[in-house]
């Protein structure tokens, strides 16, 4: 397989006075470098306002093209996603390689969170995938958020036998050590290929950002896997070995996920995403598998000030989106 071709440049983040209805959460800018992969390998993720609220048929949505799903299963350390379990268990049915993921909140200790989100989530199979969706400081300090987010992270990975990986945009933070060691899943809308924030140099999944698909009703958002299915299907919980916990239920059955709690408020989040606890940002490109993406045809000009303007009225649309799904 032939690497992804990678080229410098730099996330701007444009300022536009008077403008109140930007996130307020957003970072400094930070080096970024853009990475063309393989974009074959597509899925969505959701939440329980997707599809109307209604239950999604899994088994159509795996008939229309798609080989993987996440599902929202958690925020905090007192909300559970009403739709999470019914999603949850029909992916599974359906075939689809499937994910949970975990909406953070900065300001909530972290490994109380990864109990709660083990417990909502419950026994871990093999191929089953974890994530952190991290996008809103909640008032905390970068360097409380970046060391609460490791914490985390570093949690589900010993409790669960899963690498999580980590759910986040270029703009959100000015530095991301330490976590360079989960994978990526970036969320990068409005671009034909991401960029990769430092210290990754690469992705695992990319948001590309929101369309729809014949199974679902309205708006849902889109990803894509940077391999092959075989592949994707190796990336989640290995089969039971070296002593790995098989359930993860078992190490936190301090919380069940049996208790749904009220919505939590919104945090005005800053990613690109399309739900309270969603991930999102980032835009297929229709790269034929078995190639690494780019071609020498695909290069793009060095962006410009206007090209900035155009990001930030993209980024305020996924904004927009993700204030809804709240």
């Amino acid at each position: 397989m032939i690497g992804p071709r990678i080229r410098a440049s730099l996330t701007v983040v444009v300022v536009v006075a008077g403008c109140t209805a930007a996130p307020s959460d957003i970072g400094s800018s930070s080096a970024a470098v853009t990475v063309c992969g393989m974009t074959t390998v597509t899925g969505i993720d959701v939440y329980h306002g997707d599809n109307g609220g209604a239950a999604i048929d899994w088994n159509a949505v795996k008939s229309g093209g798609m080989s993987f799903a996440f599902a929202k299963a958690s925020q905090s350390t007192n909300f559970t996603d009403p739709m999470f379990a019914t999603n949850w268990s029909g992916m599974k049915s359906a075939g689809l390689v499937r994910g949970a993921y975990h909406y953070f909140d900065a300001s909530v200790d972290p490994t109380s969170q990864a109990t709660y989100f083990l417990g909502v989530v419950g026994t871990v199979t093999p191929g089953d995938m974890l994530a952190l969706d991290l996008e809103t400081t909640n008032g905390e300090t970068q360097a409380t958020v970046l060391a609460n987010a490791i914490t985390f992270l570093s949690a589900v990975q010993s409790m669960s036998g899963v690498t999580p990986m980590l759910y986040v945009s270029p703009l959100f933070l000015s530095s991301y050590t330490g976590l360079g060691g989960f994978p990526l899943w970036v969320a990068n809308y409005g671009v034909t290929c991401p960029d990769v924030p430092s210290p990754w140099t690469t992705y695992t999944f990319w948001q590309s950002g929101t369309g729809t698909i014949s199974a679902i009703s309205g708006a849902v958002d889109l990803d894509s896997f940077n391999g092959t299915l075989a592949e994707l299907q190796a990336l989640g919980k290995p089969p039971m070995d070296a002593g790995q916990p098989t359930d993860a239920s078992t190490e936190a059955d301090a919380f069940d996920g049996s208790v749904v709690g009220s919505e939590p408020p919104e945090d005005g989040g800053n990613m690109e995403s399309t739900d309270s606890g969603n991930p999102d940002s980032g835009e297929p490109s229709g790269t034929p598998e078995g190639s690494s993406g780019c071609s020498c045809t695909l290069d793009r000009p060095e962006r410009s000030s206007s090209f900035g303007v155009f990001a930030l009225l993209g980024f305020l649309a996924i904004a927009a989106r993700r204030r809804q799904k709240r």
